[in-house]
């Protein structure tokens, strides 16, 4: 019985430290990579993260890729995240990126990253769909549609960090 309690403090301690440590009020749901290994959100955080909902067969978000990738390449060093969501299956989504391959991590949804994209605020499904989460798992602007890289640093500009 104080082996299970001792056990039972410890895994709690250290929850209550993980989640302390960054503070992540966020979603906590996790989805596999394009290697197939969990990856749980709330391990994304960074000074902004932008959690993209996408789909191969989406127009508007293919055009959209090219701007994320490049919002990725100049801001990551300054904080930024983009972490792309495929709402399809692992199988198409890598025949689509080896023809538009994306310098930002690529998750695959198909099983509950439509019903996160309805909790976050897409309740009709429309793609793209982007939220942008502050360091804390808060969320500062949500996107419907493709975005504009104006668009997007209009509201994640002010959160990252100074230019080093």
């Amino acid at each position: 019985m104080v082996a299970v309690s001792a056990l039972l403090a410890g895994a709690l301690a250290q929850r209550w430290l993980s989640v302390a440590a960054t503070d992540w009020q966020g979603p906590e749901s996790v989805f596999p990579d394009m290697s197939g290994r969990p990856v749980r959100l709330s391990d994304e955080h960074s000074e902004v993260l932008l959690l993209n909902f996408w789909a191969s067969w989406c127009e508007p978000c293919r055009e959209e890729m090219p701007v994320l990738d490049e919002l990725q390449a100049e801001f990551g060093p300054r904080g930024l995240k983009v972490v792309g969501l495929a709402l399809e299956d692992r199988a198409a989504v890598a025949a689509f990126l080896r023809r538009l391959p994306v310098g930002y991590r690529i998750l695959v949804g198909e099983r509950g990253g439509d019903a996160l994209a309805a909790r976050l605020g897409d309740a009709g499904g429309g793609l793209p769909f982007t939220v942008a989460f502050d360091i804390r798992g808060q969320v500062l602007a949500t996107f419907l549609g493709s975005q504009t890289r104006d668009g997007f640093l209009a509201v994640i500009g002010p959160r990252l960090l100074s230019p080093r």
